[in-house]
Order: structure tokens, then C-alpha cells, then sequence
């Protein structure tokens, strides 16, 4: 199977184990027929390889369609114990982007105000531009976390292993698979012609920003990705040698 036609089939069906029902087939069928031309004929390297963070955007408005798309494919993505933490929410109304924006900004006005920031002013000037250019992206896509208890955590938790401890010892499964669909959103969203950004810098404002979205407990905030046409061509950026990254033993 070649590349193109991994990348199609993974945007464009939906893998079952066991017989199919004829209602479970035609419902395949369905899918398949309702995703064609969910992914642009590109192979997965390219994909990946051309894949750019993007923080410009035409003010044109994504289709739904698209986002189902991006989204569906981020679903895709490995996840601890096959949980599938993540929780997603598409915010296309231009008036909340600007409410998000704005609860970052007067989280840093807050910073700011801090003693120990009274010689980092260039620092927080600094990140007030690159944490609110979302808001200009004709989308933004809030990505979300739930917990995830494993058979472990809760033979640590008997044992009495303090919270800390655990997160060293089991390094958050749950981000980790959230981490792993973000990946595959902002891939998905480049291979359908779009760009994007993952984006951590606002979740300084995650409080508020859950209560404008209305996410509640125990769900929580890990990322923004700002979706749309790009307005720019960002240059490749240098990535480390493969010397330098990977080690056989």
C-alpha cells in the first residue's frame, strides 16, 4: 500500500474487527463515501516533513466539514489504555476568541504586576505576543485532558506513593496521548491545506479560559491550536541531526 493511499484510508475509513452486520457495512460504506477527500494526495513524509507552525492566517472561515476531518484523524492518535482523553472544542465564534484573549492578557497584566517580574518586562511583553495570536486564526481548537488511571497509578496510590512521585515514575500518560493527537491535528490540518500551532503559552489563563468554554472537572485545559488558511510561509526551521537525537545500543 503506498503512502497516498495510507494517508486516504485513514482519513477516509474506519477500521473494525469481526464480521460486519449489514447495517455495520453500509454504515462503513457510508463513511467512507461521506470522508472522501478528507486528506490532500499527499504522502504521510510530506505530510510531516511539510508541516510548518504557522501564526498568520486569512480571515476565511474553516468548514465544519474540515474540522470533523482534522479532528476525526486526531482520534486516531495511540493513547494510554486506549482511553482516548482527550476532549476537544472547536471555537469558531470570533466574539470567545476574543474573550480568550483577553483573560491571557489580564493573566500577564497579573504576572507583570509580580515583584519578581519587576526585571522581566521584556519577558512579558515577550510572551503577550506570542500567547494571543490566536485570536486572530478564523478557528481555534481548545484541546482538553481527562484523567487517566491505570492498573499501576492504583497500585501506587495503595502503596501510598505520593502524587509527585507518581508523575515521575508513570511522566503523565494522559498528556502524553493528548500530546500524541495534537500531532496528528495540526498534520491533518496542514495536509488539508490549512496551518496551525500548538500552542501551551495560553494555558497560563486555563482557568478562565474553561470558564468561557465551559469546560468543567475533571476535564482540563492542555492546548490552543489555531487553525486557518495560512498568510504566511514560515522557512523551515533546523531540526537536530539524527546523531544527535538517536542512540542504538
Amino acid at each position: 500500500m503506498s503512502a497516498v493511499t495510507r494517508l486516504r484510508h485513514l482519513a477516509g475509513t474506519i477500521v473494525r474487527r469481526g464480521p460486519l452486520t449489514d447495517r455495520r457495512r453500509r454504515r462503513a460504506r457510508g463513511d467512507r463515501i461521506e470522508s472522501a477527500g478528507a486528506a490532500a494526495d499527499v504522502s504521510f513524509a510530506a505530510a510531516v516533513e511539510g508541516r510548518a507552525s504557522v501564526r498568520r492566517y486569512l480571515p476565511d472561515a474553516v468548514p465544519r466539514a474540515d474540522v470533523q476531518r482534522m479532528v476525526a484523524l486526531a482520534t486516531r492518535a495511540a493513547s494510554a489504555g486506549n482511553a482516548q482523553s482527550w476532549r476537544f472544542v472547536a471555537v469558531e465564534d470570533g466574539a470567545t476568541r476574543r474573550r480568550m484573549k483577553a483573560a491571557v492578557e489580564e493573566k500577564l497584566d497579573e504576572i507583570g504586576a509580580w515583584p519578581e517580574a519587576a526585571d522581566l518586562q521584556a519577558e512579558v511583553r515577550a510572551v503577550r505576543g506570542y500567547a494571543t495570536f490566536f485570536a486572530e486564526a478564523p478557528l481555534v481548537i481548545a484541546v482538553c485532558a481527562l484523567p487517566y488511571e491505570s492498573r499501576i497509578d492504583r497500585l501506587l496510590t495503595a502503596r501510598g506513593v505520593p502524587p509527585d512521585e507518581r508523575d515521575r515514575l508513570r511522566q503523565r500518560p494522559e498528556i502524553q496521548s493528548v500530546g500524541a493527537a495534537v500531532q496528528l491535528l495540526i498534520t491533518a490540518a496542514h495536509a488539508l491545506g490549512y496551518g496551525g500551532c500548538w500552542m501551551s503559552a495560553p494555558v497560563i489563563a486555563c482557568e478562565a479560559i474553561e470558564c468561557i468554554l465551559g469546560v468543567e472537572p475533571p476535564a482540563r485545559l492542555v492546548a490552543l491550536v489555531p487553525i486557518g488558511r495560512p498568510a504566511q510561509s514560515p522557512p523551515p526551521r533546523r531540526r537536530l541531526s539524527l546523531a544527535e537525537v538517536l542512540r542504538f545500543r
